[in-house]
């Protein structure tokens, strides 16, 4: 079952209709030393990777890496727009849910915006649950970096966060 960040995410470009071609820009490849692949998927609309600390599973996890891709989506949402509609859903599934105001920057020349998450308790799993999650605006694609934790995040985990999605760069011509 999809952690609820990534469900939220999902739910947030459930009505964009329209494929678009494949994807000529992405979020680049990032190392992240101890992770795994834990879950990959993707067609022509969108693209889910998610990886979690060895020896978890996208099921029982402490600390997970979403990257996402929807195709289209920038044309008809600002990454502002994207959080807005992340928050009602939240909002929605998650009694006494919390999030920061979205920051915006830009990345590459493009609109990008920032933000965190509090769930104090996923229904499925009765964990509380935060994501720093962080949109950037391609020229026709969303793209989504998230950093997950699945309990009441440190100091420290905020600033591993802010140090991964400090790192996220859109490329044209990605080398893996």
């Amino acid at each position: 079952m999809r952690g609820l960040r990534t469900t939220l995410a999902l739910l947030a470009v459930s009505a964009l209709a329209g494929a678009s071609p494949a994807a000529a820009e992405r979020i680049a490849p990032q190392s992240l030393p101890g992770f795994v692949l834990g879950y990959e998927a993707g067609n022509d609309e969108q693209s889910i990777r998610e990886e979690v600390p060895a020896g978890e599973t996208v099921q029982e996890w402490t600390r997970m890496v979403t990257t996402q891709w929807f195709a289209g989506a920038a044309e008809r949402l600002t990454p502002t727009e994207f959080f807005e509609v992340i928050t009602r859903n939240l909002m929605a599934g998650c009694p006494g849910a919390k999030t920061s105001a979205p920051v915006t920057s830009s990345r590459e020349s493009r609109a990008a915006a920032q933000m965190r998450a509090d769930c104090p308790r996923v229904a499925q799993t009765g964990k509380p649950e935060t994501f720093v999650i962080l949109a950037i605006a391609g020229d026709r694609d969303l793209h989504v970096k998230q950093v997950a934790f699945r309990r009441v995040p440190t100091a420290a985990d905020l600033q591993w966060a802010d140090e991964v999605l400090g790192a996220v760069a859109v490329c044209e011509t990605c080398q893996d």
